[in-house]
């Protein structure tokens, strides 16, 4: 009784968010369309029938999420459909880039019980299956209570979303009993997992799949007859707040490397044109690009405006710093790329989204990890002037001893149902 009572509400909670979260929808439409694209979708309204079919329905909420559960949903769907859900114009984007019509790629239900409802009554999913950290009691009390087995795959639990859940600790705890299964990338998040209140019998620790992202690493080796050319450098993934800091950084490296060239990748394309007004105004030559084939001329910088290029760019830099680890609000991004492109990189301080992969690569000493601007500008200096540290060679050692995550999750889901 108690149990039902959080939940209504936390539901009355979610339904008095309801206008804010339009309205946030309304203002960030302004920069980018999509987000208005389907509003009906996050009220539960579909416009399509499933007919008798039983789907997967897999939830991926944002651009990191879809590309990294790439493998998993691969493999499901040779066996069973799926429905992809997603939270993000971007991840919608790249996940119709990548399935094409192979499943139905939707935006996800904001998580008040009548939305729910109406979404599992237009799936009628076989299995939910959450990626990451996406731990939304009404969904997946509704799964519960439909016999719907409820899979987290890839479980992450940073310090920081354990201090948040922590303050919710009973409904945490209601919400984490329901699930069937949950994979966690680590005993020490396993652990956090537990004293939320997951039952220990449900969790399998499993490396994170993100060391499959990439099917090829490539070992780029720098050679001496490199080290008299321009050197090309990639701020991947930075939001805002930090393009600003990276780029007075680029400055001070150019004072001793002439030739250096910059590539910045922000983490929403959409900030192109900011990104660029910054650069004018420090006198930097720059042009925006949106397309494969990118190849300097006259500039000192170019900024991308679009994504899924990220990777081949990688397999082209000199070194890269990985953005989102500079903001205590953001917890960094994919390290696992650069890294089986045989791209030297540094992260800032804040990585708490990926600390056991971090762990993973430092224990290795296949990166560095800088605390503050100025550290981050020694390290990319000690990285360009000193070709022998690359770190990637043992870099692509930890991705080779990590991979297979994908395919053993998968087989998971697939004999869960299976039986």
């Amino acid at each position: 009784m108690i149990g039902i009572m959080r939940l209504l509400f936390y539901n009355f909670i979610i339904l008095l968010s309801t206008p804010v979260a339009i309205t946030r929808i309304f203002f960030k439409s302004l920069k980018d369309k999509d987000y208005r694209l389907n509003l009906q979708h996050r009220l539960g309204i579909y416009d399509f029938k499933i007919g008798n079919k039983k789907p997967i329905w897999f939830h991926a909420v944002s651009l990191g999420e879809v590309i990294s559960s790439e493998s998993i949903i691969l493999k499901l769907i040779e066996h069973h459909e799926v429905i992809l859900t997603v939270s993000t114009p971007t991840g919608l984007r790249h996940a119709k880039k990548l399935y094409d019509k192979k499943l139905n790629i939707l935006y996800a239900p904001w998580d008040f019980s009548l939305f729910v409802l109406n979404a599992f009554q237009t799936f009628k999913p076989s299995a939910l299956v959450i990626f990451e950290t996406e731990i939304w009691p009404s969904i997946i009390n509704k799964a519960y209570k439909q016999k719907i087995p409820v899979i987290l795959c890839n479980g992450r639990m940073s310090e920081k979303s354990f201090r948040n859940y922590s303050k919710f600790q009973s409904l945490m705890s209601d919400t984490l009993k329901k699930f069937s299964t949950i994979f966690v990338q680590s005993e020490s998040q396993a652990k956090r997992f537990i004293e939320l209140g997951a039952s220990q019998e449900k969790l399998t620790i499993a490396p994170s799949v993100k060391f499959d992202s990439i099917s090829s690493p490539e070992n780029k080796i720098v050679s001496d007859s490199d080290l008299n050319n321009s050197k090309t450098l990639i701020f991947a993934s930075t939001h805002k707040g930090e393009d600003e800091r990276l780029i007075n950084i680029f400055q001070k490296l150019l004072s001793k490397f002439e030739d250096l060239r910059l590539i910045i990748v922000p983490r929403h394309p959409e900030r192109a044109e900011d990104i660029g007004g910054m650069l004018l105004k420090k006198n930097i030559t720059y042009s925006i690009k949106k397309s494969d084939g990118i190849e300097f001329n006259s500039e000192k910088v170019i900024v991308i405006g679009a994504i899924g290029l990220l990777n081949s760019l990688y397999k082209k830099a000199d070194l890269a710093f990985i953005g989102g680890s500079m903001l205590g609000t953001t917890g960094g991004h994919n390290i696992i790329e650069p890294a089986a492109a045989g791209c030297p990189f540094v992260v800032g301080p804040y990585m708490y989204n990926f600390e056991d992969v971090l762990d993973v690569f430092l224990s290795n000493k296949a990166c560095i990890q800088a605390q503050n601007d100025h550290e981050i500008e020694l390290s990319l200096k000690r990285i360009l002037t000193d070709h022998e540290w690359h770190g990637k060679i043992n870099a692509l050692s930890v991705i080779s001893k990590n991979k297979g995550s994908s395919e053993q999750q998968a087989n998971s889901i697939l004999n869960y149902l299976k039986n």
